[in-house]
């Protein structure tokens, strides 16, 4: 009589469910090791992807590949050069007059403290443990110094994008000589497609929300409308939470310059421009098949953003929704996308 097999360890569920959690972490784990490595390469493809429409309409028009690609590359960070470069002047000089602002911060208190001695009082001493001068500055020191290791990589990026854009060029016959023609490339056309025009819409959504705010700035006349225009358009990439975190240092400034007139404009500009971009256009748009629930959008931040430091936070609510996106797609994990959205 031939012995019993033994039973396989893997065939249990418990077993199964135990792998996958554990390859899960190994993965993760390897990419927060990686970041370096991979935070280029996240941009660069982010790049690529909102690029390439511009690379294709330029070889539509018979222009050679590496030119078009070149042209497009060349734009893209010509625009982010000029536009980083007027932030950094500014951002520079804004700290430079933090003692200043201050200064006016007092001023209003000492004011407050005359009318009415109880506000004045609780509002200065909350102000102070919530964000004191010296804490703020340390803050801005680390995110500046981000956004400095983010400069030291765009060398790097450059050449991921133009690699990704030329591969691109090709990829569709590459995938049909590897994988022949019978198999259905359906899940993977949508797929790219639904990612492309969801970054393109947002990027073109956030970039009207950002000038739309610099404009409300410059004709209130409150300083640095480049800076907080800017940070208008890096917040709208967060929905939810990401227009009130944007008014909140902008009214903050209009506050002190200007006072409790100041405070009431520029809430009713910032409002006025949530409600038309983000409560009308957008959502025409895009539709609302994409919108992420709050709890997502806070999960997603703590998580990018430990996973990918300063770039994954800015990232946090794209690469949930390009997950979201190929969940949506495939039927058997539709349940899935409809729990992550509102």
């Amino acid at each position: 009589m031939s012995p019993k097999p033994l039973p396989n360890f893997t065939d249990a569920p418990m077993a199964r469910s135990l792998i996958t959690v554990a390859a899960v972490i190994i993965i993760l784990a390897g990419m927060r090791v990686a970041q370096p490595i991979l935070v280029p390469c996240l941009l660069a493809l982010f790049l690529a992807v909102l690029t390439a429409p511009a690379v294709r309409w330029l070889v539509g028009w018979k222009v050679p590949v590496p030119i078009a690609i070149g042209l497009v590359v060349a734009l893209v960070f010509a625009v982010l050069y000029v536009i980083g470069s007027l932030v950094a002047t500014s951002a520079d000089d804004f700290f430079k007059r933090l003692p200043e602002y201050e200064s006016s911060f007092d001023q209003a208190i000492t004011y407050l403290r005359e009318r009415v001695p109880w506000l004045a009082g609780d509002l200065r001493s909350s102000l102070q443990s919530l964000a004191p001068p010296d804490s703020f500055i340390s803050f801005a020191g680390r995110l500046f110094s981000g956004v400095g290791s983010i400069l030291l990589a765009v060398a790097l990026t450059t050449f991921i994008l133009i690699f990704m854009l030329y591969e691109a060029q090709g990829l569709p016959a590459k995938t049909r000589r590897a994988l022949g023609n019978s198999v259905d490339m359906t899940f993977a056309r949508r797929f790219s497609h639904s990612v492309q025009r969801y970054l393109v819409i947002k990027c073109l959504v956030s970039a009207i929300t950002g000038l739309a705010v610099w404009v409300l700035i410059k004709l209130m006349g409150v300083d640095y409308p480049i800076l907080w225009g800017t940070f208008a358009f890096l917040m709208n990439f967060i929905p939810n939470i990401g227009s009130l975190i944007a008014a909140v240092p902008a009214m903050f400034l209009a506050a002190i310059q200007f006072g409790w007139p100041g405070v009431l404009i520029s809430g009713l500009g910032f409002g006025a421009i949530n409600a038309v971009i983000g409560n009308l256009l957008e959502p025409r748009l895009m539709g609302r098949s994409l919108d992420l629930s709050t709890l997502v959008v806070f999960i997603s931040l703590v998580f990018w953003g430990w996973l990918l430091g300063p770039v994954g936070a800015l990232l946090a609510v794209p690469l949930t929704v390009v997950v979201k996106i190929g969940l949506e797609l495939y039927p058997k994990s539709r349940w899935l996308a409809v729990l992550l959205s509102q």
